[in-house]
């Protein structure tokens, strides 16, 4: 009797040992979520430790009742967004070329776009200061041709660093943008056409609207990434015109206040994720109320 339970019971035993393996795909992740946890979740949680010191909120106080740091909060997003803007603005037209152009246009589009995207960021935006200077190339053009009689003054003002900036995210907004566009169809354009409509009217009633999660998502990428952005603002702009980046590594290189440092990387943050939700509601908005165009 007791040999016929202790078969019973081996079974189910067995099944529940097997019930806590590990599946196989586990150990394939395991060392991505490692690096994960020490070189990033570590290192945000420190950063946070360091903002509280002694689980005080003395420095996120300080930061939301001194008008120098909401001014520069402001000055970041308005920034950003006039940034997003022009990116957006000037990569929709590179990636339509790119999407619907010959072989040869496509490749040229796509080297003249890649090249640039491998230099590095610094000398990218310390060429920039060659051309935009007094005495740089796009003024002694200007004067040379007539047009003005004294250098502009291009760098260490906003514009500069829009420049910038929009030349380091275009290859970040285009492709994008490319991915969604060469899917669509041009034969629908020529449907329109066929039933009368414009150029223009075909393309805001049906290209345009198919293109959208393309937008989205360039505008998504740009504006995340341009909230973070230090050096071409340090480089092209002026100390009237910080962005939130240059004043963390103030804190943290100049007055050496690591708890405040710390507090306003956190706000960055905090503030990117809030700005990156709020695109992704729009987005998934976008494609509730229009599921053929997210599909495209």
């Amino acid at each position: 009797m007791s040999v016929s339970t202790t078969d019973r019971s081996a079974p189910a035993n067995a099944g529940r040992a097997q019930g806590f393996r590990l599946p196989p795909a586990f150990w394939l992740i395991a060392p991505a979520v490692l690096f994960l946890a020490l070189f990033f979740v570590f290192p945000l949680l420190k950063l946070v430790a360091i903002s509280l010191p002694g689980g005080s909120l003395e420095y996120y106080v300080q930061i939301f009742t001194t008008p120098v740091f909401l001014r520069v909060i402001g000055e970041t997003f308005r920034v950003s967004l006039i940034v997003t803007v022009v990116t957006v603005a000037v990569a929709y037209p590179y990636a339509y070329a790119m999407a619907h152009g010959g072989r040869a246009v496509q490749l040229a589009l796509t080297v003249a776009l890649l090249i640039p995207f491998w230099v590095s960021l610094l000398l990218r935006s310390f060429s920039w200061i060659v051309l935009l200077q007094n005495s740089g190339l796009i003024n002694d053009f200007l004067i040379a041709t007539g047009i003005i009689d004294k250098p502009l003054r291009l760098i260490r003002t906003p514009f500069g660093v829009t420049i910038g900036m929009v030349h380091i995210l275009l290859p970040y907004a285009v492709l994008p943008l490319y991915t969604v566009m060469k899917k669509i169809d041009l034969r629908l354009m020529e449907a329109s056409a066929i039933c009368g409509a414009s150029w223009i009217k075909g393309f805001m009633r049906i290209y345009f609207p198919l293109s959208l999660p393309g937008v989205m998502a360039s505008a998504i990428l740009a504006f995340t990434l341009a909230l973070g952005f230090y050096i071409t603002p340090a480089l092209l702009g002026s100390p009237r015109d910080m962005m939130i980046a240059q004043m963390i590594a103030g804190q943290f290189n100049e007055q050496l206040n690591f708890g405040l440092g710390a507090a306003l990387a956190a706000v960055l943050m905090v503030l990117t994720a809030i700005a990156f939700g709020l695109f992704g509601a729009v987005r998934a908005a976008f494609q509730m109320r229009n599921p053929r165009n997210a599909e495209a």
